[in-house]
């Protein structure tokens, strides 16, 4: 059977077409960054692309799931936690090791995209009385960001998603809670980096139970396939950005020198 044969196999169920993206090093392996998959469901599209691409044997497992190292987005969610059935589009990205590309970052950059967010939050007019930090990585940009601002409120609160570099927990949940009081006040949540979009979303839905009288967001960086934009953002990438306080701890977890 050819490369991508399976794609094309027949069925009297009722099928759509799924547009099926490959990000990263992943389209070089396969071969094309984007396919067109005929199935009922997503989890039927990404059994047909195992069957239809030797490669992605290494990649999603005989029920259709992401292997470790890889993860899977249907219209914009986690695969993991997207609701069973039809989809326009499935995104499929390396995050892991072999597949794993980083941008690593100086403490310059990061002051240099702070500021580039807090530029944007000036020219808009918004005004912001409470800046909370989420932590860890959104604590150094949002105190350089209050800086700019003249915000002296700066609170934190953590969220845990990733277990190491590239490797996501299954859900985000709240590890340390704010504490201070933001009931009517304009709040700006500011974070490193919007991946997937879980981590920005959990903390929006906690503390919209808070009573903001206006809540936005911002990150450094966004990537393409987060399900959540923030308000303001400095630059998107599709690598595993290595933010300079955390250099060490990557390396560790990826098991040697980064590249």
């Amino acid at each position: 059977m050819r490369e991508g044969e399976a794609l094309a196999t027949s069925s009297h169920r009722s099928r759509e077409s799924i547009r099926v993206v490959f990000l990263g090093g992943l389209a070089r392996d396969v071969g094309v960054r984007e396919v067109e998959v005929e199935a009922e469901t997503w989890a039927e599209a990404l059994r047909l692309l195992r069957a239809g691409y030797k490669v992605l044997a290494d990649v999603i497992d005989e029920d259709g799931k992401p292997r470790p190292g890889y993860l899977v987005f249907v219209d914009g969610v986690d695969s993991r936690i997207a609701v069973p059935g039809r989809a326009r589009e499935i995104v499929i990205l390396p995050v892991n090791h072999g597949g794993l590309e980083t941008l690593e970052l100086s403490w310059s950059d990061v002051e240099e995209l702070s500021y580039r967010v807090a530029e944007k939050i000036v020219r808009d007019g918004r005004e912001v009385d409470v800046i909370v930090g989420v932590l860890r990585g959104g604590v150094i940009p949002a105190r350089i960001i209050a800086d700019v601002l003249g915000v002296p409120d700066l609170e934190t609160v953590e969220v845990k998603l990733y277990e190491r570099a590239g490797v996501r927990g299954k859900r985000p949940y709240i590890r340390r809670p704010l504490i201070g009081n933001i009931n009517d006040k304009k709040v700006l949540v500011v974070d490193d980096i919007s991946d997937s979009g879980l981590t920005l979303e959990t903390v929006v839905n906690f503390l919209s139970l808070y009573g903001p009288r206006s809540l936005v967001t911002a990150t450094l960086y966004i990537k393409p396939w987060t399900k959540f934009v923030p308000d303001y953002y400095a630059a998107s990438t599709d690598k595993w950005v290595v933010f300079p306080w955390e250099k060490k701890e990557v390396e560790r977890e990826l098991g040697g020198s980064m590249k």
